[in-house]
């Protein structure tokens, strides 16, 4: 547990300062940018995500997960090799793609432009980031997603505040974090000039490709399950009804930066003893701790979320009342992103693909039917269902292995003050939740005392630390 406690708090800290950073830039762009520009930035942002993702076949998985297969330098660079050239290879198609859509469209060379560039520095970011964490570069993982949030937030306020831009200013700003963050850990590491074509290995490849293809498909699954908002309102309503609802989406990023920092440390952790007898002891113990602080946390985020939405732009206010079902389907999203550790871990990335896709038949029937009863609250109630189908197929399906439980006396009394600490939130002003965060505060210590104490100890007799 010791070297999954240090990159915890490695992620930790490197993700606290790039989500600060993030929310930033949201504060100034719900202030410069109306609510269809925003949304339409938003659906632009997630598209590039889906179609590198899926041209790229996520190699980049492949990397980190088979890289500590080999203990020499040279065995992972055969790693690394091979994933840079199925990227390269699978990249100049996505390419391809762009362009012929962008001419179809008749977008302007500079749209056109920005789309590209967006990509290409999606595919150069994903690809470096994850061969620095499979060679244990963590410390510099960290930093370079520090240096690339700052980028983001410098290049967004001279776009938005001196040459006056618009969506275009929030696409751009994002290309260059990418790339910042890329060029950075590249600078100090050197990945490209060290992976070579001499190392590229057939068989390697064949295995990469053959373990990436059910992974992205798991992906495309997840994405559209965590995204189903933004095309399910588009159909509905518009890109102002999406520019309403992200900036509470964005809000469960707060969640999501702990949730990211303990899912790659996590990752990296049950790659290593998935080949332990002892391994369903150290999963159900680390499940639960993880289960306890992602949840308390919660009851003491929404509080400091009210706060929050007091220096938002006035257009965006009614996005305040969406978060609290959004937050709860966030929890559940971090329980099956946790499990799907531990089913990639186990090699069962096919169970994962068939959870996630009965979860996206989930999403669109409960959007659906919820859509004519709650209109844009209908994204949440269909977030919130689907991740619970999603973590209930997932807990079966490595039960039967593995056994893992939920604490269930924990759970009975979460459930109860998390209702109290929404309805808190909705009726009373930023004054009442600020009082009731110091009582949030305390509920989030006594239930996590002996995580806290523990990573307190750990960190007063370990420097390395």
């Amino acid at each position: 547990m010791s070297r999954l406690s240090k990159n915890v708090i490695i992620y930790f800290i490197g993700n606290t300062v790039n989500r600060f950073m993030g929310l930033i830039v949201m504060l100034i762009a719900t202030h410069l940018v109306n609510k269809t520009d925003l949304g339409l930035f938003n659906y632009i942002s997630n598209c590039t995500n889906i179609l590198v993702t899926t041209c790229c076949l996520q190699i980049w998985m492949a990397i980190i997960r088979f890289v500590f297969d080999y203990k020499t330098t040279t065995g992972k660079l055969k790693v690394i090799s091979s994933g840079y050239f199925v990227e390269c290879l699978t990249f100049s198609a996505c390419t391809v793609v762009i362009i012929i859509y962008s001419a179809t469209q008749k977008y302007s060379i500079w749209f056109a432009f920005e789309i590209l560039l967006l990509n290409i520095g999606y595919a150069f970011n994903q690809g470096v980031q994850f061969a620095c964490r499979g060679l244990g570069k963590n410390k510099l993982y960290v930093i370079s997603g520090m240096v690339g949030s700052f980028m983001q937030l410098f290049s967004s306020a001279v776009f938005l505040f001196a040459l006056k831009m618009k969506y275009s200013a929030l696409i751009l700003s994002t290309a260059i974090s990418y790339i910042s963050q890329g060029a950075f850990i590249e600078f100090f590491l050197r990945t490209l000039k060290r992976a070579k074509l001499k190392y590229v290995d057939v068989k390697v490849v064949k295995k990469m490709i053959q373990y990436s293809i059910p992974t992205t498909l798991n992906f495309l699954a997840y994405w559209f399950n965590q995204n189903a908002y933004i095309w399910l309102l588009k159909i509905y309503y518009n890109n102002a009804a999406v520019g309403i609802f992200t900036p509470a989406y964005k809000m469960t990023s707060l969640i999501g930066f702990f949730v990211m920092s303990f899912n790659y440390a996590f990752q990296e952790y049950s790659f290593l003893v998935n080949k332990s007898n002892k391994r369903s002891q150290m999963y159900n113990t680390t499940f639960n701790s993880f289960l306890r602080f992602i949840s308390s946390g919660t009851i003491l985020l929404l509080p400091a979320t009210n706060i929050f939405f007091f220096f938002m732009g006035k257009a965006y206010k009614e996005a305040k009342y969406l978060v609290p079902i959004l937050y709860l389907g966030s929890i559940l999203d971090s329980l099956q992103i946790f499990l799907g550790s531990i089913m990639q871990a186990e090699k069962k990335v096919m169970s994962m693909f068939f959870s996630q896709l009965i979860g996206l038949a989930a999403t669109v029937i409960t959007m659906s039917i919820s859509n004519k009863f709650v209109n844009i609250h209908s994204a949440g109630f269909a977030m919130v269902f689907c991740f619970l189908i999603v973590t209930a197929i997932r807990m079966v399906s490595i039960n039967s292995t593995i056994n893992l439980k939920f604490n269930m006396l924990y759970i009975l009394h979460f459930i109860p003050i998390y209702v109290l600490t929404s309805y808190i939130y909705i009726r009373y002003s930023e004054i009442i939740n600020f009082l009731y965060a110091i009582l949030a505060t305390l509920y989030f210590i006594v239930c996590n005392k002996n995580l806290i104490f523990k990573l307190i100890l750990k960190f007063c007799s370990n420097n390395k630390l």
